[in-house]
């Protein structure tokens, strides 16, 4: 059983991007080289010490952010053998062995082996130690990566799990957009941390009680003679590691889940439309509906809780870049533009359900849906943006900002909710089926371009307001601060409703090409001639060939078996 397991990980990794699996091994490789050199650089004895627990809690931290980038390609799912006669005990089993096999998981070993330099440097007879220690740290993060992984599943039956995989997506985002500011504050740091290493408190006993630095005091331990304490610390890692190991085998095989019917009261139509906080209209209830969605479903709600954290965290990123701190106070305006990324795969996420839309279809459907589906999106996010704004512009003291964060917090939101609601049409992409969705990404497809054609527009939409800030900068005085903040808001409305314009215009005409793009992968009709029809076929052309070119690569691999 896991001997098979392996065998198909290493089929579902060959048959994924070759240039992304090339960019990973090289990313890995210059990881690893970069832990011993850090461990050769240091020092002294005592700066290695601190440069090795800090480089190997950073492993640690990277394997529990792994298993969000891990859920595509080269992961064998559960769901894979539900029909098959197999215990969840050995289907558990053989999926946690068949993580330890592959050149992500040979990185992870070679880098926590650099206590191996520690210990050939105190005293070469303990080499051994470091040795042990460095492979029981290994199956330490490997497990912990497929732990992480098991619980945000489990998590997203709750609020709070999903707000924990929100702070995890949030980090990574901000990482991806604003690491720089990290990065360059971090290699200022390097030759003085190589030289000094980490100032003695707080930070050093937390890195010193993490498990990963249990094997660099064993090997410290040994070459002082204290045998016994060593052996103690490995022991405790062993322990660690069967512990973790009984609790993530069943996560990895969730029990089947049982529907729950909810009980309470008869919805109304008050009720259906917001208790009067909605108007009592079609776009009144799809706004309503929507806002259930974004607070009900899962995956929604962990887009929504992502775009909260993302702004945060890059707020405190500029906090900590010194010269970055003057940007912290529009660390609401990303968390608004997150919102055009939130939205823009409405209905690849609502999924065979759009054809309720086109058997439903008539004059003014296509509209209240848009229009509903845009205020929903607003409320959703404007709420969200305000907070952190207000956060952040209290933190830094920037009360120059507030005028500009008016003009432009508005207009973010209304060019998103529009940019959004045209792309998710123009691109409908479906992942996998809802009751199959087990990784924290598997509600969207294939979104790479979507994401640029969402920003694209959003910076489109709001081009007025962007003017009228770069005017008021650089002549800041209060009458032009205060129209600019108009012109903010009025932007927004027109924004919101000249892109929902584009996007009803667009799905009035292609209403079943959004579904058959669903449920079939293709369109049946010819090619259209409007811009917004051109970017459309080329999307779902992109996916034909994509899927084309894998299934050739397949047959190929076949025909050479055969042969």
């Amino acid at each position: 059983m896991d001997r098979g397991l392996i065998s198909l990980k290493f089929a579902m990794l060959r048959n994924s991007s070759a240039g992304l699996r090339r960019a990973g091994w090289l990313i890995g490789g210059v990881l690893v080289a970069a832990t011993w050199a850090a461990a050769a650089l240091a020092a002294t004895h005592e700066v290695r010490h601190s440069v090795l627990t800090l480089v190997l809690a950073l492993w640690l931290v990277g394997g529990m952010v792994g298993p969000v980038l891990m859920s595509g390609a080269g992961v064998v799912r559960a769901d894979f053998f539900s029909l098959l006669p197999v215990s969840r005990l050995a289907l558990g089993r053989g999926l946690l062995v068949s993580v330890f096999v592959g050149v992500a998981s040979a990185f992870v070993l070679l880098a926590m082996l650099a206590p191996a330099w520690h210990a050939a440097v105190l005293a070469p007879i303990v080499v051994p130690i470091a040795v042990i220690g460095g492979v029981l740290a290994w199956v330490l993060v490997i497990v912990l990566s497929r732990l992480v992984y098991g619980l945000l599943g489990a998590a997203m039956k709750s609020r709070l799990g999903i707000e924990i995989a929100g702070v995890q997506w949030g980090i990574l985002l901000a990482a991806m957009f604003a690491g720089w500011i990290v990065v360059t504050v971090a290699f200022q740091s390097v030759s003085r941390l190589l030289s000094e290493g980490l100032p003695a408190g707080p930070i050093t006993s937390v890195l010193d009680a993490l498990p990963t630095s249990w094997p660099v005091l064993a090997v410290e331990a040994a070459a002082n003679g204290d045998i016994g304490g060593a052996a103690l610390l490995l022991g405790a890692l062993l322990l660690l590691d069967a512990v973790l190991i009984v609790a993530t085998i069943p996560l990895l095989v969730p029990s089947e889940q049982r529907t729950r019917r909810r009980h309470g009261r008869v919805r109304s139509p008050g009720l259906v439309a917001g208790g009067g906080l909605l108007p009592k209209t079609p776009a009144g209830a799809v706004a309503m509906k929507e806002l259930r969605q974004w607070r009900r479903d899962p995956w929604r709600a962990l887009e929504s809780s992502t775009a909260l954290w993302t702004g945060a965290t890059i707020g405190i990123f500029c906090l900590l870049g010194g010269y970055t701190a003057p940007a912290a106070p529009f660390a609401g305006l990303v968390v608004a533009l997150m919102g055009a990324l939130a939205g823009l795969n409405l209905y690849g996420q609502d999924g065979s359900a759009v054809w309720q839309q086109v058997v439903g279809e008539h004059d003014s459907s296509v509209r209240a849906d848009v229009r509903g589906r845009q205020w929903a999106l607003a409320l959703v996010i404007l709420p969200r943006a305000v907070i952190v704004s207000i956060v952040f512009v209290l933190l830094s003291q920037a009360w120059w900002a507030v005028p500009y964060i008016v003009a432009a917090l508005p207009a973010t939101i209304g060019a998103a909710t529009g940019a959004a609601l045209i792309t998710s049409a123009i691109g409908v992409s479906p992942g996998v089926d809802p009751r199959r969705r087990v990784g924290p990404n598997d509600a969207n497809g294939n979104v790479s371009i979507h994401i640029w054609i969402a920003l694209i527009l959003t910076g489109i939409g709001m081009a007025p307001t962007i003017g009228m800030i770069l005017w008021a900068a650089t002549e800041p005085t209060w009458p032009l601060l205060l129209a600019t903040s108009i012109v903010g808001v009025l932007n927004a409305f027109a924004a919101a409703g000249l892109l929902g314009r584009i996007a009803i215009g667009y799905l009035d005409r292609r209403l079943t090409d959004v579904f058959s793009r669903i449920r079939y992968a293709r369109v049946f009709r010819d090619e259209g001639t409007t811009l917004l029809d051109r970017i459309a076929d080329s999307t779902l052309k992109g996916e034909i060939q994509y899927a084309a070119q894998k299934q050739s690569e397949r047959d190929k691999r076949l025909a050479r078996a055969r042969g």
